[in-house]
């Protein structure tokens, strides 16, 4: 009897132990939890280009832009339109000035003139003015007609961009994390392994140096792990920097990648070699009409032209009418006493201004010179950017076949050196090394994987077909 009350009291305090060992758990574990971790935003990758293309400060600007464009064609209208104006002026004299101007040489003979000096004097008048022919105005609204393209163009350009650059980011954060899941997993076997290799040096059935050599496999997991993180925290700074101002909490991701994705990339696959290169055999006409960018600069290309054809306009004659109502002037501000009308057709021809017009048209010529090596060069660097891309994508698509089979390879090679390693037949050299590349290979075939979309969601981009990506996604029509 007494025995089994000795044993009940140990069943008791073991018991306790255990539910006093869970307390402390569930509370670190709490303790532990960030605080905003209940307030962590959910997005899918619908959600985040909604979001930047509402919240993107460059998205924003180009708004602005865009009505600062149709402002400035308004206010290219209206100044060929007639302006008013009214015109008054308030004069006063000294008396000294007063009696002078107010003098009559006839008051001897006793004449009286009419009053026409005043100590304190007004003037009021309206002006109309009206330009009948300026050139400068005329090209005016030429110039407003492209500046509107220009920026139709440009906001374009920044939202396939921006959309462009939230794909990239996302698909970069699911690809860290698959990788950093993968390299935990490792990291968590390698540090059995470590464990299990000391206790086996401490009972003396392992030499210290296959112990040191567990703890290196260890530390290079650790170290790996960390680089990982490191790669996914910065992947999540840049979908943040892209979704603008609205992000205002910690968010993670859906980790699905949308089903037109996965087809566009496989179509893309599926294709040779020669027909990827076809897809950017484009003529300049071609290019400069798909890529949104290209169009952006050659309509600031234009806005050049302009420009340099406005300055001629300093070489031609300008005609303007300009009629005024005025009031005569009086020693009161009424408007009353006898009124003038002038009508006033001016034409102002200029014969030499100093070399100044011509000066500022070799400027603007410059200027125009200038814009078009730009467009240039940027032309021949689009072409450098597509026949980069189309050799990664086919590099890719041949890299992920083979990153298929080296994987299978590998789960067998390494299933097989397991076994061995149970039997005592292989060293932890060759099962590390074993391990390692099945680890390295895994990886090989996720970065193939996902680089292969993000290259076909470039080649969309440059090519101006990423909108049957994004259209898609949204459920657009």
């Amino acid at each position: 009897m007494p025995r089994m009350t000795k044993r009940i009291k140990r069943i008791k305090t073991l018991v306790d132990a255990t539910l006093l060992n869970l307390c402390l758990f569930i509370l670190m574990h709490c303790l532990s939890t960030p605080l905003y971790s209940q307030d962590v935003i959910c997005m899918t990758m619908e959600e985040s280009i909604s979001m930047a293309l509402t919240e993107n400060n460059q998205i924003r600007s180009m708004e602005f832009e865009k009505e600062k464009a149709d402002w400035n064609k308004k206010r290219a209208w209206s100044v060929l339109f007639p302006s008013i104006n009214m015109y008054t002026r308030y004069s006063n004299i000294d008396n000294k000035t007063f009696m002078e101007r107010s003098y009559n040489p006839f008051s001897s003979l006793g004449l009286q003139m009419p009053q026409s000096v005043f100590r304190e004097s007004y003037y009021s008048s309206i002006n109309i003015h009206t330009p009948l022919f300026e050139g400068a105005l005329l090209n005016g609204l030429a110039i407003a007609d492209a500046n509107i393209e220009m920026a139709s163009q440009a906001d374009k350009a920044a939202r396939e961009e921006i959309i462009f650059q939230v794909i990239r980011s996302y698909l970069n954060i699911i690809k860290a994390n698959d990788i950093l899941k993968l390299q935990r997993d490792y990291l968590e076997l390698s540090q059995m392994n470590y464990e299990r290799a000391e206790r086996l040096q401490r009972a003396d059935r392992y030499s210290k140096t296959e112990a040191l050599r567990w703890k290196v496999d260890y530390q290079l997991q650790k170290s790996i792990v960390a680089s990982s993180e490191s790669v996914l925290r910065n992947s999540k700074a840049t979908l943040t920097r892209f979704l603008g101002t609205g992000l205002k909490k910690p968010f993670e991701i859906k980790k699905n990648i949308p089903t037109i994705l996965t087809e566009k990339s496989e179509e893309i696959a599926n294709k040779t070699d020669d027909e990827i290169l076809e897809m950017i055999n484009l003529s300049n006409e071609e290019l400069i009409k798909i890529n949104s960018s290209l169009s952006s600069i050659k309509a600031g290309e234009e806005i050049s032209r302009l420009m340099y054809k406005n300055t001629f306009s300093s070489y031609m004659p300008s005609v303007s009418l300009d009629y005024s109502y005025a009031w005569k002037e009086n020693n009161t501000i009424d408007l009353d006493d006898n009124r003038s009308q002038t009508l006033m057709v001016t034409c102002n021809i200029p014969i030499f201004k100093s070399f100044q017009n011509y000066t500022v048209s070799k400027t603007a010529y410059y200027d125009y010179r200038k814009t078009k090596e730009l467009f240039s060069d940027q032309l021949q660097n689009i072409r450098y950017v597509l026949t980069n891309i189309t050799n990664n994508i086919i590099n890719l698509k041949n890299q992920r076949e083979l990153s298929k089979v080296n994987v299978e390879f590998n789960e067998k090679n390494y299933n097989i050196v397991a076994r061995r390693k149970e039997q005592g037949l292989v060293s932890n050299i060759n099962f590390i090394d074993a391990k390692l590349n099945l680890q390295n290979a895994k990886l090989n075939h996720i970065s193939t994987y996902y680089d292969l979309i993000s290259s076909m969601i470039e080649l969309y981009y440059h090519l101006g077909k990423l909108d049957t990506v994004y259209v898609k996604i949204l459920n657009l029509k």
